[in-house]
């Protein structure tokens, strides 16, 4: 419910921008500073706060402010602005009008429902954008935000010294000061790290390094892949480890999650994988394969060197809880001058040792891969045909796979191979037109800039190599179509019913009479 320390969130500012923060007490552990507007904020003040908060800048105090319960991103229009609008006074409400609206925007809407706002002769046909119309100077209005004037200050000095304001039609009004709130009253929502938030703030961000996976997109592939608590899913992941977390997340801690990396070592997935605050079950259940153990050359599935001996286990096993200190090592603590720096030492080597003695040997996690997994998800920038034959012996007969990819013509191409070769049923190949409206009064539509694709997906379910085979030859199925195709040409006619055989006598009888 609450922010805890050491955990990152991800902060939604009103102009629509998603920026991660990690909350940390200790400033020189933080490891990504929170940067708005080329200018660094503490990240403390976020410690111990709900999900859902809404935060204003204060500049005086030079950092975030939690709001009172009830506040949204958008900032109520402040009375003085009410009465520089002429709507102020007379046309005050209880706070709410009846659609549940407050009170400055129902005066608003009010307003614009009256006659008297909306007349013939108010446009903005007379408005001519060449920066004379704003009184106030660029140095003026950094003056005042080094004084630490407020947003609702600064935006009331704005619209008093702005000539072209009142010429202005209603819509246009709030228009500009719901643009000018953006820019100087700036706020920001405390959000909880998840699969589809971080995806969707990732997307925001940049999505070619994601391979322009949409959350929508990401939820596909999840729900394709029958992804269960207790399931042992294969995952080749080239997407910064979005999807290997969004899989930990899922599973809960349950199961197993064998992730192919590239390179010498997985380290490009652990930035990622520490924004999603995993636990130590979520993260323990995600075993590293290197590709070499799938794609090299001479690899089969199933064929395993029983005899070989596992030299990590050996070592494992001879290690002692609590390690006992080397010799070295107690030479090296005895030159620290600080029991502070002996501290932060020995917490680091001790957490060293015991991830050694909780990590799971190359010979073991070789073990689960050739044992078959239960779901099969390929998110990469490598060509899927060949990747995917790789992969799917790896695969248990009947289990599902799903491939993702950003473009759709390779995934045609898997599709047509996997129909040709009878390696799968249940074939499908899709995308996801999603699209965002903006919702206020008397201004309902499609918002103007919107994502091309979310990327599309190939599913399918695994047949079994040997008894997953067609028993019935083409010729045969031929012979049965025809056979339906001819045994509906040649329809028998329904027999009608009583009444009608009863006029058919009665009109046979008066034709003889």
């Amino acid at each position: 419910e609450t922010v805890e320390d050491g955990e990152y969130i991800i902060l939604e500012f009103s102009d629509g921008r998603q920026l991660f923060a990690h909350c940390i007490r200790d400033k020189k552990k933080c490891q990504t500073k929170l940067k708005v507007n080329k200018k660094h904020y503490p990240t403390q003040p976020f410690i111990g706060l709900k999900y859902g908060t809404v935060l204003e800048l204060n500049r005086e105090k030079d950092k975030f402010v939690p709001l009172p319960l009830g506040e949204d991103l958008i900032p109520e229009v402040d009375e003085t602005l009410l009465e520089l609008l002429g709507l102020g006074g007379s046309k005050k409400t209880d706070g709410k009008n009846n659609d549940g609206a407050t009170t400055a925007e129902a005066i608003l809407v009010n307003d614009l429902k009256s006659s008297s706002a909306l007349t013939l002769n108010r446009d903005n046909r007379n408005l001519v954008d060449n920066n004379t119309s704003q009184a106030i100077t660029h140095e003026r209005l950094e003056k005042l935000k080094e004084d630490g004037k407020c947003g609702a200050a600064i935006i009331k000095e704005l619209v008093e010294n702005s000539s072209t304001f009142a010429e202005k039609t209603e819509f246009s009004k709030q228009k500009y000061i719901k643009r000018k709130q953006k820019k100087y009253q700036l706020r920001c929502r405390v959000i909880r790290c998840t699969g589809a938030t971080v995806c969707e703030a990732m997307f925001l961000k940049d999505q070619r390094r994601i391979m322009s996976l949409r959350q929508d997109s990401l939820a596909q592939i999840l729900s394709y892949a029958n992804v269960h608590a207790g399931s042992q899913v294969l995952v080749f992941d080239t997407c910064l480890g979005l999807v290997c977390g969004a899989l930990a997340q899922r599973m809960g801690g349950y199961g197993k999650i064998l992730s192919l990396y590239t390179g010498q070592q997985p380290h490009a997935f652990f930035d990622m994988l520490g924004r999603f605050n995993l636990s130590y079950g979520e993260m323990s259940s995600i075993l590293w394969v290197h590709s070499g153990e799938v794609f090299g050359s001479n690899v089969k599935c199933g064929e395993i060197d029983v005899d070989e001996e596992d030299v990590e286990k050996a070592e494992r096993d001879c290690f002692e809880w609590p390690c006992p200190l080397q010799s070295h090592t107690a030479k090296y603590l005895g030159k620290m001058k600080t029991d502070e720096k002996r501290e932060e030492f020995l917490y680091k080597r001790s957490a060293r040792f015991a991830r050694k003695l909780a990590r799971h040997t190359t010979m073991e996690t070789r073990t689960w891969l050739h044992s078959q997994s239960d779901s099969l998800i390929i998110v990469s920038k490598y060509d899927p045909l060949p990747t995917l034959r790789k992969l799917l012996p790896f695969l248990a007969s009947s289990c599902p796979f799903v491939v993702f990819g950003e473009h759709m013509e390779p995934l045609a191409e898997c599709l047509h191979a996997l129909k040709r070769e009878n390696l799968a049923i249940n074939l499908r190949l899709s995308d996801t037109w999603m699209r965002e409206y903006q919702m206020l009064a008397g201004r309902s539509h499609p918002d103007m800039t919107m994502s091309q694709s979310g990327g599309f997906i190939l599913t399918g379910m695994k047949l079994d190599p040997i008894q997953g085979i067609n028993e019935i030859d083409e010729k045969v199925l031929q012979e049965m179509r025809s056979m339906v195709m001819r045994g509906r040409r040649h329809k028998k006619k329904r027999p009608s019913s009583n009444i009608n055989d009863q006029d058919d006598e009665n009109k046979k009888h008066a034709r003889k009479m």
